[in-house]
């Protein structure tokens, strides 16, 4: 969700910021547009940054705007970004909100500050993928604020969530404390809940519970040349140190925030009449500081100035149940004076956001609350009275995509939000929209409201635009004539396995791909997932839609996670907490197949944040690497083994193959009886896997670098295109499917000039997020390339440009290097 409210003051179109200050700005821009950056890169940006802090330090903003990122839909974080041309603040960060930050241009680079609400992951899921990124980008440290606790959820990620160059403070604040700085007062409120006598202490079950292994492991040691310990070393480790004790959320927090005065327009004229000259000293008075002349007379800055503007004041609000309502409304007193008997109309609330659930807005003790405030205060509500999430982007591509196959490439199936339909009884809300704009106090000109929303007809005009498409997608059309005559939707529902790619990036999401996660279907009512990045959730949401989502997660009765680098398992809690929600004390138990090193950090998570335990059962990976997985459970599911290896990447890295039962008819193939399913995970190429995978019917293989960059593949640890192409060869797997790919390659793999000319293998694929795969596609999928590249050709131009110059920078080393003068010119020429 993206929504953007202006606090613009009179006169005032935008922020007066001196050329020295833009320049240090551009300097600090040109050093972000390398991400990810280098430790020295990082260094460089973060001094820059410092440099310009202390340049505004005392400079009220001209414009503040406040930006919703995430609306609080299904599979959508409810998150408001507050910034100025100087500083940055975040109002909560659920999953995705990343993703919505990169997607929306929203800049990281100047944000330090992040208030939560609550300590749910609901609200905090997103804080260690967001953090990763702003250490990317150069920000030097960041504060958390809100309820306690918030510092033990970077203690337990300690092993998987990195931050070296970035420092992440957490200090705990009680009701009345402020914080301040030039842009904004901040109060804090503390609501605390009721205590009921049926809370009690550790049921049974929990204090069965083992305690869980240390996990001491260095995932990323590989990437620094670093010898890696023993894998057997961190569950060996003594877990005294490690609080087991149970705490529970007892309190969540609540934000009233008054931005400071504008100063008053300067008046030339007024300052010719003082005799104040041309030059620095209006600048003086301009700030707010009065000066004295030459002659000894003193010009106070407000005798030449209009009246100061009053800073607006908003609020944020979160309360999550009803058993919170006692001690909010026992502390009316302290937004009584920003309601409607304000002593001065300025303090009158403009708007209060609420991440409320919109079950207690509608009780009567929150409905009283809202009607003490002014008819002015508009009250934004980010919860589920949202449909839309914002992923434009998203949408984007797969309407260019369903071009080519509707039934591989279906469109999303999320709703806009819709504006004729009443809400009961909440008529005074206001539903946050997609990359909409709510003008506060609008300058001369603006409308108040601005609504933007899906636009098909602008995303396939867009394909009309392109030279060479129309003639590469007739092409296609015709080539798959056979195919798709013999298919119909009503046999695609019948076949199992179906292949759902939710995410087919690698490191961090971007707009176009969002990390792995890849999606089973085995039967009518069960479906394994193979990894869980962060907003894998959403991703669910938004390709089956809201009553098919349901069904869905219900069906998820296994999850299998590769390894424990973030962008592979952050999404699990999030999938834990979503079926729980949906499904109350009916959910199934989910069986996880995952590294024992896991358990470490969800043992940690269910202590001291949220109760998680009940909703798993964990199966040791290494424990199949011998002995296959076999029980009727899977066999109801349609899976008849599991089985491992290691694979070559950090410590406890594992590949998995599944044999399942084919059901359906496969009329575009000989496929019949047994399907055999192999996936990679992250690896470099490795025997082990090729060994598991014999005779697969389709290999799932990463491809994260093209293969110019073999040398930086192997340093990370992972497969070039090539390589990738070259496993699925040598364990004779019938198809390859690729993903996984750099985000360099957001849109499109780069295949070398003479794979270009000759086209995929009638074996291989490329994946997409959002792209569904029957047996039946696998023989087509190979025809695709020709029409993605005419539909991609800016982004492949542009990959290709940046191969030439890197050929020619290889080419002048070794120039230099040999000592020869040569001008001929680079092959790649």
């Amino acid at each position: 969700m993206y929504k953007l409210i202006r606090f613009v003051h009179p006169d005032v179109v935008s922020p007066v910021v001196p050329k020295r200050w833009s320049s240090i700005n551009k300097k600090l821009q040109k050093l972000l547009n390398k991400m990810p950056l280098d430790p020295k890169h990082i260094a460089e940006a973060q001094k820059q940054r410092l440099k310009l802090k202390q340049k505004v330090a005392k400079v009220s903003p001209g414009i503040v705007n406040l930006q919703v990122l995430g609306c609080g839909a299904p599979g959508t974080p409810a998150s408001v970004y507050l910034f100025t041309d100087q500083t940055r603040y975040l109002f909560n960060c659920g999953e995705g909100t990343q993703r919505l930050a990169y997607e929306h241009k929203t800049k990281l680079s100047c944000l330090e500050n992040i208030f939560m609400t609550r300590t749910n992951w609901e609200r905090i899921g997103g804080l260690p993928g967001i953090c990763l990124t702003m250490q990317d980008v150069g920000v030097p440290a960041v504060s958390l604020h809100g309820p306690p606790g918030l510092d033990e959820l970077f203690k337990a990620m300690r092993r998987f969530v990195i931050l070296k160059d970035m420092k992440v403070e957490a200090s705990e604040y009680s009701t009345g404390d402020v914080y301040e700085d030039h842009v904004m007062t901040l109060q804090y409120v503390v609501i605390n809940r009721e205590q009921t006598d049926s809370k009690g202490g550790a049921s049974d079950d929990e204090q069965k519970q083992e305690e869980a292994p240390v996990d001491d492991t260095d995932y990323y040691a590989y990437e620094r040349k670093k010898e890696t310990a023993p894998q057997q070393e961190s569950s060996t480790k003594s877990t005294n140190a490690t609080n087991w004790t149970k705490r529970e959320e007892d309190s969540v927090m609540a934000y009233i925030c008054k931005l400071k005065p504008r100063h008053g327009q300067l008046s030339l004229e007024k300052c010719v009449d003082f005799g104040v000259p041309a030059g620095p000293l209006l600048g003086q008075l301009k700030n707010g500081n009065d000066i004295t002349l030459l002659d000894g007379r003193v010009v106070r800055s407000c005798d030449v100035r209009a009246p100061d503007d009053p800073g607006p004041v908003f609020m944020f609000l979160d309360i999550p149940g009803k058993e919170y309502l006692k001690d909010f409304t026992s502390k009316a007193d302290l937004f009584a004076k920003y309601q409607r008997e304000a002593v001065d109309e300025s303090d009158q609330a403009a708007f209060v956001v609420h991440f409320t659930p919109l079950e207690v807005m509608r009780s009567e003790e929150y409905r009283q609350f809202m009607d003490r405030f002014s008819a002015s205060t508009r009250h934004i509500a980010l919860n589920e009275v949202n449909n839309f999430s914002g992923y434009i982007a998203a949408h984007r591509i797969q309407f260019h995509l369903n071009q080519l196959d509707e039934q591989m490439f279906p469109l999303l199936r999320e709703e806009n939000n819709d504006y004729d339909a009443p809400l009961a009884n909440d008529n005074d809300l206001v539903r946050s929209s997609s990359l909409s704009y709510l003008h506060i106090r609008p300058p001369k000109g603006i409308d108040r409201t601005q609504e933007a929303s899906l636009n098909p007809t602008e995303y396939l005009g867009e394909l009309a635009l392109l030279p060479e498409f129309k003639h590469a997608l007739a092409e296609l059309k015709q080539q798959l004539i056979q195919h798709a005559e013999r298919r119909s939707v009503a046999v695609r529902a019948e076949q199992y396995p179906r292949l759902i790619f939710l995410g087919t990036g690698s490191s961090i999401p971007n707009k176009t791909r969002n990390v792995s996660a890849i999606l089973i279907l085995t039967s009518n009512n069960s479906s394994i997932l193979l990894d869980c990045g962060e907003g894998t959730v959403g991703q669910i949401w938004r390709f089956f839609g809201k009553a098919q989502a349901e069904a869905v997660l219900r069906s998820i009765k296994a999850v299998y996670i590769s390894h424990l680098h973030a962008d592979h398992h952050l999404g699990l809690i999030g999938l834990l907490q979503a079926r729980k929600q949906l499904f109350g004390d009916e959910c199934e138990r989910l069986t996880l197949l995952a590294p024992e090193q896991i358990s470490y950090w969800l043992r940690l998570y269910d202590c001291r944040f949220e109760t998680i335990h009940q909703d798993y059962v964990l199966v040791k990976n290494a424990d199949l690497l011998e002995t296959p997985l076999k029980d009727e459970r899977l066999l109801e599911m349609g899976i008849k083994e599991i089985a491992t290896c290691r694979v070559r990447h950090c410590p406890h890295s594992f590949g998995v193959a599944l044999k399942m039962t084919s059901t359906g008819t496969h009329p575009d193939t000989d496929i019949q009886g047994d399907v055999k399913v192999t996936y990679s995970g992250d690896t470099m190429p490795c025997d082990s896997l090729v060994a598991l995978g014999r005779d697969s019917t389709v290999l799932i293989h990463e491809a994260t670098m093209e293969d110019e960059l073999a040398a930086e593949a192997r340093l990370k640890m992972h497969s070039t295109l090539s390589q990738a192409i070259e496993q699925g060869r040598r364990m004779n797997a019938r198809y390859t499917l690729l993903t996984h790919f750099s985000q360099r390659y957001a849109k499109i793999p780069r295949l070398r000039p003479d794979q270009q000319r000759s086209g995929l293998g009638t074996d291989l694929g490329i994946a997409f997020d959002n792209m569904e795969v029957t047996l039946d596609d696998l023989p087509a999928l190979c025809k695709f390339y020709p029409a993605l590249k005419a539909m991609f050709i800016s982004h492949f131009e542009e990959m290709e440009q940046k191969a030439i110059k890197r050929g020619n920078k290889k080419l002048r080393l070794e120039t230099a290097k040999n000592g020869t003068g040569s001008k001929e010119c680079s092959p790649t020429r």
